[in-house]
């Protein structure tokens, strides 16, 4: 590296200054841009499988809380306090699903975490220049 005073003149070395912030200004908005492509499509996945998971839980819940009830039913529970155990139970089990899905949709999963790093230490980076 040349440890030689820079003999250009000021205006220069400010207008060549301000073309690589420029650049270090596109090259975060492309990385930002690409992370949250890829931030996107992760929410996408998790939304439809969230959607395929209901399609396929809901007939099979239906099966077992019926089954659940009927058993119920047989060790001598009355019909309708059977079907309210049942329908409750139903309704744990789909608290418990809805809270899954809402987990990996929050946004702090879908935030640019390597972009904010990178801005970080760009403006701690550009600080110590100027």
């Amino acid at each position: 590296m040349n440890m030689m005073p820079d003999s250009r003149p000021v205006s220069e070395l400010f207008a060549d200054a301000l073309n690589q912030f420029s650049k270090l200004i596109r090259s975060e908005i492309n990385l930002a841009r690409a992370e949250m492509t890829v931030k996107a499509r992760q929410m996408m996945s998790g939304a439809a499988m969230l959607v395929a998971a209901a399609v396929v839980l809901i007939p099979s819940v239906v099966l077992l809380l019926m089954s659940f009830a009927q058993m119920l039913v047989e060790v001598g529970m009355r019909g309708s306090v059977a079907h309210l155990v049942a329908g409750i139970l139903g309704l744990a089990i789909m608290g418990g699903l809805a809270w899954a899905g809402i987990q990996r949709l929050k946004s702090d999963t879908l935030v640019p975490g390597r972009t904010m790093s990178q801005l970080r230490q760009d403006a701690a980076a550009v600080k110590e220049h100027v």
